[in-house]
């Protein structure tokens, strides 16, 4: 093989590369952003699809909990939650 032959075999696995892990990258990073701005208050939606009101957050202990209905309260890990509801855009 030539030189420029190489070079196009390593610049195409390069871009091919970029183009298969760039998404995982750019969702970890809105999941993470998404989770440094959970509130207590929040309408959060967990990975099992339960939606509830946030009314307990304790990052140190990895845990939160969610009231599911009046009165009804369950706690779940951080990592559980799949998404907030809650606009914080306004």
């Amino acid at each position: 093989m030539e030189n420029s032959q190489v070079l196009m075999l390593v610049l195409g696995l390069v871009l091919i590369s970029a183009l298969m892990f760039l998404p995982q990258w750019q969702a970890k990073r809105r999941k993470q952003k998404q989770m440094a701005n959970l509130q207590v208050g929040d309408e959060v939606m967990t990975i099992g699809g339960i939606i509830g009101k946030m009314t307990y957050l304790n990052t140190d202990e990895n845990r939160a909990r969610i009231e599911v209905s009046p009165g009804v309260e369950i706690q779940v890990v951080l990592g559980a939650i799949n998404r907030t509801l809650t606009s914080h855009d306004a």
